[in-house]
């Protein structure tokens, strides 16, 4: 209970002199005493403010038993408080880079457009091609292959929101390079899992869910960097977001005989997640046929 009287004013100073209440802290202004007051409870206690009359100072009361607690905790407050600029200035945006959403869309439909079956055969994703004959280029080369115009329209609409985000937490050519990267990881991860069994894939929905996995990597580091190990579960919940996310848009229609590649989806997702949170922890708090549509 905060009050300015405890029974009367005799009462109060009476306290005080017989140490039922002690002094915990000192404050020129209403508004800082009022701050300091709602720490103390917070913690379940109760305290006691006091205006002096002699100097525009008011003085903060509590028991003596909680003296050092409440002094520890307003040591935690003021330090949280002197992060907070630090923590804003981690989570600042970049422009949402737009312009090369629209390049990327434009590339992957006259890809498509000109897209053939030998052009298909030749860069797409394939376990055999990579680590049978080194052909290390369709780890990437996949990601602007389709198997049909939804394919190819489902990976441009979902794929271009996650990659705004990333574009506004990385910015626009250091989100971009690292949705690629995230994407061409995937695949190169999903092909060394399916070796030396033949296996073959394509779109850019790797990388879409790669996308996915840099905002979740990210954002699980700087919650788990913004306060301290006591926030376990800021860093859990971006990951549990992330999963329902993917458990959404990256399983297909749940039936044992879709051709979405789920193992793609999950590669890209973890690949992004690695390659966010690498880049989330170097961030300068100053500062961008049998073929499984992936």
């Amino acid at each position: 209970m905060l009050s300015s009287l405890l029974g009367s004013m005799v009462d109060f100073d009476q306290a005080i002199e017989e140490g039922t209440l002690c002094l915990v802290g000192e404050f020129e202004g209403l508004t800082e005493v009022n701050e300091y007051a709602l720490v103390i409870l917070a913690m379940n206690l109760d305290c006691w403010i006091r205006a002096e009359a002699e100097a525009p100072r008011f003085l903060l009361y509590a028991e003596p038993a909680f003296e050092v607690a409440i002094v520890e905790e307003f040591r935690l407050y003021e330090q949280e408080q002197l992060s907070l600029p630090e923590r804003a200035a981690e989570i600042s945006f970049h422009r949402s880079g737009v312009e090369l959403l629209l390049l990327w869309t434009v590339i992957l439909m006259v890809t498509f457009m000109g897209q053939t079956e030998s052009m298909v055969a030749k860069y797409c994703n394939s376990s055999e091609g990579i680590f049978g004959a080194g052909e290390w280029h369709r780890s990437f080369t996949a990601l602007f292959l389709h198997a049909d115009g939804g394919h190819l329209l489902g990976n441009v609409l979902i794929g271009g929101i996650f990659c705004v985000f990333v574009a506004r937490t990385f910015g626009p050519v250091r989100g971009w390079i690292s949705i690629l990267a995230s994407g061409t990881l995937g695949n190169l991860m999903t092909s060394w899992v399916h070796f030396p069994e033949g296996f073959k894939s394509l779109g850019a929905s790797t990388a879409t869910f790669g996308a996915l996995g840099l905002l979740v990597g990210s954002s699980a580091l700087l919650a788990y960097r913004s306060r301290s190990a006591r926030k376990v579960g800021g860093f859990v919940i971006p990951f549990i977001a992330g999963a329902i996310l993917l458990g959404w848009f990256g399983a297909g229609a749940g039936d044992a005989a879709s051709r979405v590649d789920v193992l793609a989806h999950v590669m890209g997702f973890f690949s992004g997640a690695l390659i966010g949170s690498v880049l989330a922890r170097n961030t300068p708090a100053s500062e961008d046929d049998g073929r499984a549509p992936a």
